[in-house]
């Protein structure tokens, strides 16, 4: 995300990109076939030896015949013969791998470094099996390793790079992206993931040319129409953007990261049954992204659907318990729903994760207010006010607050600020309205009234007229800004 802090109002979040483009890894394993990294001296005579290198031979020849049946037993009888083989071992985890059975590759792999910590073809296709089974990080550390040790290791390179994009590291994913595509300039692969790491860095015009020589190549590939639709989204052209992403989503109806991007460009027009059917999609095709939940969840908010908000939040926060985000939208739902205790006990969680949340704190003191805490609700409000003093719900609520607990002359004060930081916010002015009133301070409260009916004379036209969104009458947990 852009941004560590959660801006502002509720309902929608400021459209950004998540990449969420699948993780293609080199298919080829860099398994060395030769007797380049063998570990310690084999025992045996020199026939035997060379016995031992033409069982090797023989079995890449079948391999690369994708004879992998008659390959592995040729190579069990090396590794059998000699045991620190490391070639042996390396080319075992390549014929394992290529049959299915990824935990015995992985151990023979293991095995391989095990004699030889610097064999980089069997630490490189480790990196390729740690990514495929879910453990980026290790894989990550196999190919940095790979590296130090062969700088220019081609797959490596291009792995690496590729999981440097997933995990939203593209200022070390271009390099290496330009890098690979060195070795391999028609690579659509390449291209496609490189337009869209530069794309992440904001580098629009470059993101565009390498994008287009991908489409050259391959015009249908649905992670260059992707692109595509990004450019253009960014370039304001809505209409091209929606129809790159639905070309993509024929080539590849699972595109979870098309489908969501849809939904970004509908809920933008205010199309919002349209973006709740995208939405879901993606969320349905990838169910590890928080922020799938996230606006799917704000998609039903804005069609004023609290309960289905609500259970999908929860869900979410259920999946991930460390999220303190998770927990805040599940209070922001019930809190739309009036069901205060609920919202108090995810606000609550949400600032046991993240204890300096402002738009947790600010929700919290708005929760408790309701609920007749007001020591507590004043406390959390301020110190909201105390991290951002440009937070308008924590000034707005707080208002309100000492409103109520008729401390007129604080209200006023704290109100003040609600009106600098929203001028034409007509709740602001009727809440001084109020305190003006209560303290006979009739110039000042006549003014207020005025301004109040102003404003809201000024919200109703734009209701009647359509052009006040759903969004702008809740606080919206938005921490993020544009693409990322």
């Amino acid at each position: 995300m852009n941004s560590d802090r959660i801006r502002e109002r509720m309902a929608t979040i400021i459209t950004f990109t998540l990449l969420l483009t699948t993780l293609i890894l080199c298919n080829g394993l860099t398994a060395s076939l030769g007797l380049t990294q063998q570990g310690p001296k084999s025992a045996g005579t020199a026939p035997q030896r060379e016995n031992i290198a033409s069982l090797l031979r023989e079995a890449a020849a079948l391999l690369q015949a994708a004879k992998l049946a008659e390959a592995e037993p040729l190579v069990r009888r090396v590794v059998a013969i000699a045991p620190s083989n490391t070639d042996a071992h390396n080319l075992l985890g390549v014929i394992l791998d290529q049959r299915g059975r990824t935990d015995a590759a992985e151990r023979e792999y293991l095995e391989a470094l095990r004699w030889n910590p610097r064999a980089t073809s069997a630490r490189a296709n480790l990196g390729v099996v740690l990514a495929r089974t879910g453990r980026p990080e290790k894989a990550v550390e196999a190919f940095e390793e790979v590296l130090r040790e062969v700088p220019d290791h081609p797959q490596a390179t291009l792995n690496l790079g590729l999981l440097y994009v997933t995990r939203g590291d593209f200022e070390r994913a271009v390099p290496l992206l330009e890098k690979a595509r060195s070795y391999q300039p028609n690579n659509v692969v390449v291209l496609s993931q490189l337009g869209l790491a530069l794309y992440q860095l904001k580098r629009i015009d470059e993101a565009s040319t390498i994008l287009a020589s991908a489409g050259e190549i391959a015009p249908g590939d649905p992670d260059v129409l992707y692109g595509f639709g990004l450019i253009a989204a960014t370039r304001g052209d809505s209409g091209a953007a929606l129809d790159f992403w639905t070309r993509a989503l024929r080539q590849r109806p699972d595109f979870a990261a098309a489908n969501f991007m849809i939904g970004e460009e509908l809920r933008k027009q205010r199309r919002y049954e349209g973006a709740l059917e995208f939405y879901q999609r993606a969320l349905t095709q990838d169910p590890t992204q928080l922020v799938h939940y996230v606006r799917l969840g704000g998609a039903y908010m804005l069609l004023v659907r609290y309960d289905k908000a609500l259970e999908l939040f929860q869900q979410a926060a259920q999946r991930f318990p460390a999220s303190p985000e998770a927990h805040y939208f599940a209070g922001i739902a019930a809190r739309g729903l009036g069901e205060y205790a609920v919202a108090e006990a995810a606000l609550r969680k949400s600032l046991l994760v993240k204890d300096n949340n402002v738009d947790a704190l600010a929700q919290l003191g708005f929760v408790l207010g309701e609920r007749g805490q007001t020591t507590e609700a004043e406390r959390l409000l301020r110190r909201a006010i105390a991290l951002d003093a440009r937070h308008f719900y924590a000034h707005y609520d707080l208002g309100r607050l000492l409103v109520r607990m008729k401390r007129y002359e604080e209200a006023i004060e704290v109100l003040q600020g609600a009106v600098r930081l929203r001028e034409r916010d007509p709740g602001s002015h009727y809440q001084l309205f109020i305190s003006y009133s209560r303290l006979k301070r009739k110039d000042e409260a006549d003014l207020e009234l005025v301004l109040f009916k102003q404003y809201d004379e000024e919200q109703k036209a734009r209701r009647k007229e359509g052009e006040e969104r759903i969004e702008d009458t809740l606080p919206r947990p938005a921490n993020q800004d544009k693409p990322n």
